[in-house]
């Protein structure tokens, strides 16, 4: 009778033992999936630039303009794709939603993600302040801007991919489509002489499919 008491006894520590070793397996993280691309045209040649060749990769930023109550606040933003190692950079921006930063420091997501979803065909505005602006620069560290005063040809649309957030923060996919032209002033053309005359030279982009992200 002692025997089974013990041999009883036994089994019940190693039952014991056995559910307290048992890992416990964690949910799993949500994460969002990003990725990015740019390809066209610059000026009609191929322009293609690829996530993780040559060491390119996404940023997104935002611009915030804080008004005091009753004005309202502004916020623009901005994803662009550039390399540690190479001075070519792509970059675009998107703007603008206004909020009362009385009552929140920055657009709820709500409002960030009705935003993007509202405006596919955004016209063409200096510094995003009132829609879509295309920053090019060049491999000489020139810089070249879309202008919203342009004479030639532009268009943009916005389809959005996903919408989602994770650990890291709240974000909007897309795909943009768009053809414009960008602009820079001439480094040289303030040197000229008796009186500089400002000339500004002006470059094509075709053909652009631009996938990125905006971060909130």
């Amino acid at each position: 009778m002692k025997k089974s008491a013990a041999i009883i006894f036994g089994l019940s520590l190693l039952m014991i033992s056995s559910c307290k070793d048992d890992p416990v397996t964690p949910p799993p993280v949500p994460t969002v999936d990003l990725n990015c691309n740019f390809s066209g045209e610059i000026n009609g040649a191929e322009f293609v630039l690829t996530e993780n060749v040559l060491g390119y990769t996404h940023s997104s930023t935002k611009e915030q303009i804080i008004a005091v109550f009753p004005d309202f606040s502004t916020a623009a933003y901005f994803s662009k794709m550039s390399s540690p190692t190479l001075l070519t950079a792509v970059k675009i921006g998107l703007g603008s939603i206004s909020w009362n930063a009385n009552t929140a420091p920055s657009p709820t997501l709500t409002v960030f993600n009705d935003f993007m979803n509202t405006n596919t065909n955004p016209v063409y505005s200096d510094s995003a302040e009132a829609g879509f602006e295309f920053i090019y620069t060049d491999a000489s560290d020139r810089e070249w801007r879309s202008s919203q005063a342009s004479l030639n040809f532009q268009e943009v649309e916005f389809t959005i991919t996903n919408q989602g957030s994770d650990a890291s923060g709240d974000y909007s996919s897309f795909t943009c489509n768009f053809d414009c032209y960008a602009y820079s002033l001439n480094p040289d053309s303030l040197a000229i002489l008796p009186i500089p005359v400002y000339h500004i030279d002006s470059i094509s982009a075709t053909n652009v499919v631009y996938s990125g992200w905006f971060e909130r």
